[in-house]
C-alpha cells in the first residue's frame, strides 16, 4: 500500500505537537513581605505532578502540552489555586493552627515501610559537574549495583571517568556525593554528616508538619527544632497513600555550605530512582573539595570562601529488580573497578537515554590543556598517596613517616624509605629504608619484597630483613592499619630502646574485606643500648636470639572497601575495630634462646550523638608467660618525660597514651587498659578557628611475673590500678591545641606538680 506523504507529515507534526513541553520558571515570595522568599513550597500540576521551590524560593520545570499549574502550597501559607502569574508567585500567610504537627514516631513508621523487605539489583548512571573560577570538573559513572540484606550496597563500575584524567584513583570511587539510603540515623552529603530527618535517635532535632492532603498524597514538611551542634536539614516530602511510601523528597540547608536535593523514589520498591543535587558556597567554616590538597580543580569552597563555585549532580537508577533470589556480589567489596585506566569514547556516555548524560561539554580541549599545564593528573596521584603517608616519584613511593624523627637515643633520625607503586607492578612490590641517628651515630636499614597471590583477598607473600631499633615494651599489632602523622609525638621522649636484626617472611590474607589476617615467622638477634640483663636458668643474657611466630587478625564489621585494579582500599571506616594477636617464641628452634607466649586483644568503638559529640572507648588486654625478657613485655604508652617540673615536661601529647606516666616507670606481663574520651562538637569562633573540647579518662591495671629475673633496672607494676583524667582543647590554631592531665589514685605522687601533665596537641587534616 502506498503511503500518502501529506498524511505522514501531518501525523508526525501531530505527534511532535502533542509531546511539546513548556518551560516554567519563577519565584515564590510572601505577599506581605516581598523580600521574603519561600523555600520548600510545592507546585502541583493538573496531572498531579509535584515540583518544589528551592532554598531561594525558585522553581523551574517543564509543563506538558495539556498540563497546567493547578495550585501552589507552602507550609504556613494559604493554598493558591489556579495561579495566573508564575514568574513571581505571592502566597499569603495563614494561621499556624491550620498546620498539623506530626509525631516523630509516625515518621519512623513511614521510613520503616519505605524499602521492600527484599534484595535489589539495578543500574546507575550519574554525572557530577563542579564549576568554579578555574576549569570545570566533570565526573561520570556507569555502575551495576546490588543492594542486599547480607552485604548492603555493592557497586561494580562498568565505567568511570573524570574528564581530562586517564587513570582511576580511589577518590573517584570513594567520594560519594550523597548517601543512597536517607532512611537511617545519619546521612552524608559530600562527606559531611547530617542527622537524617528519618532517624531513630532518642533525641528529637526535627519538627514535622502536615500542610496538604488529598485522596492520593500527603505532603509533610520537616525543619530543625532548634539550633544544635549537629548539622540538620529542612525540607518536604510527598507520601503516596496507596503504597504508604515516600515518592518525592526535597532536602536543603544554608549554613556552612548550602545545598538543595530533590529525590524521586520508585513506588513499587521504595528505592531511589532519580536525584538532582546542587551544592553552593555557604558561610564557610569547612572545606569542600573533591581531591583536596589545595587544588582548584574540583573545589567548591575553602574555609573562608572567596570565589563562587557550584556542584551539580544528577543520578538515575534504572532496570530496578527486587527479589529474594538476588544474591550479593562475591568478595564483599562495596565498590569495584576491575581494570584501570578505564577508556571509553564519548559515544559511550552519550548513548544513555538520559538528557543529562547526553549533553556534550564544549570545553574539552580547554580542560585538557589546563590539566596538562597544571599537572593535575600527577598532583591527584600524589594527594591520594600523601594522605596515607607516601609521596609518589616515578615508580617509587617515598615513605614520609621515615624522613625525620627525634628521640632521646638517636637524637635527630634522618631517613629515607621507598616502596614501588602500581606504576612498577600491580603484582609485585619492592621496598627499602635507611636511617641515621645524629646522636648514636649508627645507620639502620632494611629491605623487603612482596608478591600478590590473590587480588580479591589481598593475599601477599612478603620477605624482609631489618636492622634497626625498637622501644622496650612495645607491642605492635601486625594488622593495624597504617596510621600517618606528620610526626609521632611519643617518639620525642622515648629513652629506652633495644637493637635488633631480623629476617623472615609473612603472609597477609583477608578472609573477607572486613576480616584481615597476617602470619609472620622471623628470626631475631637482640642486643642492648644500655645496661640490662635477663636472668634465665642461672644464666645472664644481655644479647640473645629469638625464633618468633606471630598470627594476628583484625575485624572491622562496619568498614567498606573498594578495589581499583588489583589493590583494595578502605572506603568508609566506621567502628568497631577489633584486633587479636598471638606470638610464640620457640627455644632451640633455629637457635632460639627462649620459650614465651604473648596474647593481645583490643577493641575501639565510637558512639555518635545527635548533637554532634562523639564518645570513644578503647579496651585492651595483654598477657605474656614463659621466659620473657623485658624487651618483649608490655607498657601502657607512657608519655611523660623524666624531668622535675611541669614546664620541663612540656612536650607533645600522644593520641592514646598516659600523659602523666613517666617513661620506664611501669612494665607488665599482664595488662588491661581502658581509654574513655568524650569529644564535644566544635565551638565555632570563626571559619578558621573551631576548637574542640575533649574530656579524657584513662585507666590501667596489671602485674609483673618474676621481676627478679630482670637485672640492672628497676620499675614498678600496676597491680593497684593507675588512673588519670584530663582534657584537651584541640585545633586552637593551625591544628595546635593544649592538653592537661592529672594522676590520681593509688599511684598519686607526693609532690603535687609531679602528677600534672601540660602539653600541646597537634591534629591536622591534610
Amino acid at each position: 500500500m502506498k503511503i500518502n506523504p501529506f498524511f505522514t507529515a501531518f501525523f508526525l507534526l501531530l505527534v511532535v505537537h502533542s509531546n511539546a513541553q513548556t518551560q516554567v520558571s519563577g519565584h515564590i515570595i510572601e505577599k506581605s513581605n516581598q523580600q521574603k522568599t519561600i523555600p520548600n513550597a510545592v507546585v502541583v500540576t493538573s496531572q498531579q505532578r509535584y515540583f518544589f521551590s528551592d532554598l531561594n524560593g525558585a522553581f523551574s520545570f517543564q509543563l506538558k502540552e495539556v498540563e497546567s499549574v493547578q495550585k501552589i502550597i507552602g507550609k504556613g501559607y494559604k493554598v493558591l489555586d489556579q495561579p495566573q502569574r508564575l514568574s513571581a508567585v505571592e502566597l499569603s500567610p495563614e494561621s499556624s493552627s491550620d498546620v498539623e504537627e506530626i509525631s516523630s514516631t509516625a515518621i519512623q513508621m513511614l521510613s520503616d515501610n519505605q524499602y521492600a523487605n527484599t534484595n535489589f539489583k539495578f543500574k546507575t548512571i550519574s554525572k557530577t559537574k563542579i564549576t568554579n573560577s578555574e576549569i570545570d570538573f566533570i565526573l561520570r559513572k556507569s555502575i551495576k549495583a546490588r543492594l542486599t540484606r547480607q552485604e548492603g550496597l555493592q557497586q561494580h563500575f562498568e565505567a568511570i571517568k573524570v574528564e581530562g584524567l586517564d587513570a582511576v584513583v580511589p577518590k573517584m570511587l570513594n567520594k560519594d556525593i550523597f548517601s543512597l539510603n536517607w532512611f537511617t540515623d545519619y546521612t552524608q552529603v559530600f562527606d559531611i554528616q547530617f542527622v537524617s530527618p528519618f532517624h531513630r535517635l532518642t533525641s528529637q532535632p526535627y519538627a514535622y508538619h502536615s500542610f496538604y492532603e488529598n485522596s492520593e498524597v500527603h505532603i509533610i514538611s520537616f525543619s530543625p527544632l532548634k539550633k544544635v551542634f549537629q548539622r540538620s536539614l529542612s525540607g518536604v516530602f510527598i507520601l503516596d497513600k496507596q503504597t504508604s511510601r515516600i515518592q518525592q523528597l526535597q532536602l536543603n540547608t544554608n549554613e556552612d555550605f548550602a545545598f538543595n536535593a530533590v529525590l524521586n523514589f520508585d513506588l513499587e520498591t521504595g528505592l531511589l530512582e532519580t536525584s538532582q543535587l546542587s551544592i553552593y558556597q555557604g558561610q564557610g567554616g569547612i572545606k569542600l573539595s573533591f581531591f583536596g590538597g589545595g587544588m582548584s580543580f574540583g573545589k567548591i569552597q575553602d574555609k573562608n570562601p572567596t570565589t563562587k563555585a557550584t556542584l551539580h549532580h544528577q543520578l538515575l537508577n534504572y532496570n530496578i529488580t527486587a527479589s529474594d533470589s538476588i544474591s550479593p556480589y562475591p568478595n564483599a567489596l562495596s565498590k569495584r573497578v576491575d581494570a584501570t585506566p578505564q577508556t571509553h569514547p564519548e559515544e559511550y556516555w552519550t548513548s544513555f537515554d538520559a538528557a543529562f548524560m547526553q549533553k556534550n561539554d564544549e570545553k574539552l580541549d580547554e580542560r585538557k590543556a589546563y590539566i596538562e599545564k597544571e599537572h593535575i593528573e600527577r598532583r591527584v596521584k600524589r594527594i591520594s598517596a600523601f594522605e596515607v603517608g607516601y609521596l609518589p616519584v616515578g615508580v617509587f613511593d617515598i615513605d614520609l613517616t621515615r624522613l625525620f624523627k627525634i628521640n632521646n637515643y638517636e637524637g635527630a633520625r634522618l631517613g629515607l624509605g621507598v616502596l614501588t607503586n602500581q606504576s612498577f607492578s600491580e603484582s609485585y612490590r619492592l621496598g627499602a629504608f635507611t636511617a641515621y641517628g645524629t646522636q648514636d651515630g649508627n645507620f639502620k636499614y632494611g629491605f623487603n619484597a612482596g608478591a600478590l597471590l590473590n587480588s580479591d583477598t589481598a593475599s601477599w607473600f612478603n620477605v624482609f630483613y631489618d636492622n634497626d631499633i625498637e622501644e622496650v615494651g612495645m607491642n605492635n599489632f601486625l594488622t593495624d592499619q597504617r596510621v600517618y602523622s606528620l610526626f609521632e609525638p611519643r617518639l620525642v621522649n622515648i629513652t629506652f630502646f633495644y637493637k635488633y636484626q631480623k629476617y623472615g617472611f609473612s603472609v597477609q590474607h583477608n578472609f573477607t574485606p572486613q576480616l584481615m589476617s597476617e602470619f609472620k615467622l622471623e628470626k631475631n638477634k637482640i642486643s642492648q643500648t644500655r645496661a640490662y640483663a635477663f636472668l634465665n636458668d642461672g644464666r645472664l643474657y644481655d644479647n640473645y636470639e629469638l625464633t618468633l611466630a606471630t598470627f594476628g587478625v583484625r575485624w572491622t564489621p562496619n568498614y567498606t572497601f573498594s578495589k581499583v585494579g588489583k589493590r583494595i582500599y578502605a572506603d568508609d571506616e566506621t567502628t568497631p575495630e577489633i584486633s587479636a594477636q598471638i606470638s610464640q617464641s620457640f627455644r632451640n628452634v633455629m637457635e632460639g634462646d627462649f620459650n614465651f607466649t604473648k596474647l593481645s586483644a583490643k577493641i575501639d568503638y565510637d558512639l555518635q550523638h545527635s548533637w554532634g559529640g562523639v564518645s570513644s572507648i578503647e579496651l585492651g588486654g595483654d598477657i605474656g608467660f614463659g621466659d620473657m625478657p623485658l624487651m618483649h613485655t608490655f607498657h601502657t604508652f607512657p608519655n611523660s618525660p623524666n624531668k622535675e617540673n611541669i614546664f620541663n615536661r612540656f612536650s607533645v601529647a600522644g593520641v592514646k597514651s598516659f600523659e602523666t606516666m613517666y617513661f620506664n616507670e611501669f612494665f607488665s606481663t599482664k595488662l588491661a587498659t581502658l581509654h574513655l574520651k568524650h569529644r564535644l562538637a566544635a565551638f565555632r569562633v570563626s571559619n578558621t578557628i573551631q576548637p574542640e573540647l575533649v574530656l579524657i579518662s584513662r585507666h590501667a591495671i596489671g602485674d609483673f611475673d618474676h621481676p627478679e629475673q630482670h637485672q640492672d633496672i628497676s620499675f614498678g607494676n600496676l597491680s593497684k590500678g593507675y588512673n588519670e583524667a584530663g582534657f584537651e582543647l584541640n585545633k586552637l590554631l593551625f591544628g595546635f591545641g593544649l592538653s592537661f592531665a592529672y594522676r590520681y589514685g593509688a599511684y598519686h605522687l607526693p609532690n603535687f606538680e609531679d602528677n600534672i601533665s601540660a602539653k600541646f596537641t597537634f591534629y591536622l587534616k591534610l
